[in-house]
């Protein structure tokens, strides 16, 4: 089974870093805090002169401090995540790919973000538009609403739950993504319901 893994509010802090970023640039306190963040467009709740602003701002202007220095999502996670990319190895029935949204000026931030935690990710890919999340993998465990919402369906879903995608549906939620890599009888639950709808598709 082919598993793919986003990044943002998975394994890094994305939305944290993004205001804490923003307000430290522009100099201004915005009293805005992560759950008020119920939209991936950033601009709906913080000032930008347009789209283009924004996105100059967070893939040019700020993109190392916001995806390269951001946090871990939970404390020691990287660790957590780097013994469950062992063990799925050893079982060598299974891979797992880290897949996040770039454009090509935030790649480097990225790839300092993975390093700087060790991470051991053997396969990582880097796609534009959220279709692309789908190619080559069975499964997605992703916070990214758009990505829900174009899910084939022949795949399937793990929403890891985020302020902005609360209106995204999923075949599974969960909090974080902990429970996915430490717990081997969710993830077989999980694996077993993908192989189960395949199989159904496919008569």
């Amino acid at each position: 089974m082919r598993i793919g893994i986003t990044l943002d509010e998975v394994l890094r802090d994305t939305l944290t870093q993004f205001l804490y970023t923003y307000e430290k640039y522009y100099n201004i306190d915005t009293d805005l805090k992560i759950d008020d963040i119920t939209s991936k467009n950033f601009s709906d709740f913080v000032e930008f002169k347009s789209l283009d602003d924004m996105n100059k701002f967070l893939y040019e202007e700020a993109s190392l401090e916001i995806f390269g220095h951001a946090d871990q999502k939970l404390n020691n996670l990287m660790s957590k995540f780097n013994t469950f990319l062992i063990d799925i190895k050893d079982e060598e029935e299974h891979s797992i790919e880290i897949v996040s949204r770039e454009i090509h000026s935030s790649i480097p931030s990225t790839l300092f973000f993975l390093s700087k935690l060790s991470c051991r990710a053997e396969n990582i890919r880097f796609v534009q538009d959220h279709e692309e999340y789908w190619e080559g993998i069975d499964i997605l465990v992703t916070a990214d609403p758009k990505a829900l919402d174009t899910k084939p369906d022949d795949k399937l879903s793990v929403k890891i739950k985020a302020p902005y995608n609360i209106g995204s549906s999923a075949d599974f939620e969960l909090d974080s993504i902990l429970p996915f890599i430490r717990q081997e009888s969710l993830r077989d639950k999980i694996l077993n319901t993908r192989i189960t709808n395949y199989e159904n598709i496919e008569e």
